[in-house]
């Protein structure tokens, strides 16, 4: 028996730097049911959704459904849907020409999510006959605070934050608290959160500009906590150590 490649979609992650894992893909049981009529095999690994059928098989329009965990725990922090309400699920729909767009669902309407565990977000595919899907999806990262906790003997010492990759516009950071044991520089605005990336921000003395660190780690989605900002409120943050 021929087979025909029908679908071939990726699932990408901004906070992996585009790469396709972090992600376990299962599909919903009315898609199975589908797939087993017209004698296709699905394939899934590592993210990537790939899915052949005999010639002919797929002589009409089909809408296929999955539901997507996540293979590794920080990517429950650090995947954002900008637009859907909390009390929404995330969908992402790809259209028969492979456009992707994000939405949110009333829970309610889809009931089997009672009896799973752990889905971040479900995917829609729209799969057009005789036709191949072929498609890249990116999940964005979240966006937050960073927060320098900085300790040992640079604790007590009036600090500065330097962004080395944007000059013209930099990200600044106020110290919203400090101690002989621990002081805490919080950014101003949100950045990215991507693993891997290259370090941007170094640590200065206020006085001198002297480069203290000249390459302080990233933010990851390992750690997050609250923090009190310079106006009272208080927000989360993804902490970065720095004992020098």
């Amino acid at each position: 028996m021929e087979y025909a490649k029908i679908v071939e979609v990726s699932l990408c992650h901004e906070y992996f730097n585009g790469s396709t894992c972090g992600f376990k893909v299962v599909p919903s049981p009315e898609s199975t049911e589908i797939l087993k009529r017209r004698e296709a095999l699905c394939r899934i690994y590592d993210g990537k959704i790939r899915l052949l059928a005999p010639i002919n098989a797929f002589d009409e329009d089909v809408t296929l459904f999955f539901y997507v965990k996540a293979s590794i725990a920080e990517v429950w922090n650090v995947t954002c849907f900008d637009g859907v309400a909390h009390d929404e699920f995330p969908v992402v729909e790809v259209s028969y020409d492979g456009i992707v767009s994000f939405e949110g669902r009333d829970k309610k309407s889809i009931p089997e999510l009672n009896r799973m565990f752990g889905v971040i977000f479900a995917l829609e595919l729209h799969v057009q006959a005789h036709k191949t899907l072929v498609c890249n999806v990116t999940i964005p990262t979240k966006k937050m605070r960073w927060c320098y906790c900085v300790s040992g003997c640079y604790a007590v010492r009036d600090l500065q934050i330097n962004d080395s990759l944007k000059v013209d516009e930099p990200v600044e950071f106020d110290c919203v608290e400090k101690s002989p044991r621990l002081s805490l520089y919080v950014s101003r605005s949100e950045i990215p959160i991507v693993s891997g990336a290259p370090s941007r921000f170094q640590l200065l003395d206020s006085a001198t500009s002297k480069v203290l660190i000249k390459s302080l780690p990233n933010a990851s989605g390992k750690t997050l906590a609250k923090a009190r900002l310079c106006d009272g409120t208080r927000a989360i943050v993804a902490e970065c150590f720095v004992n020098p």
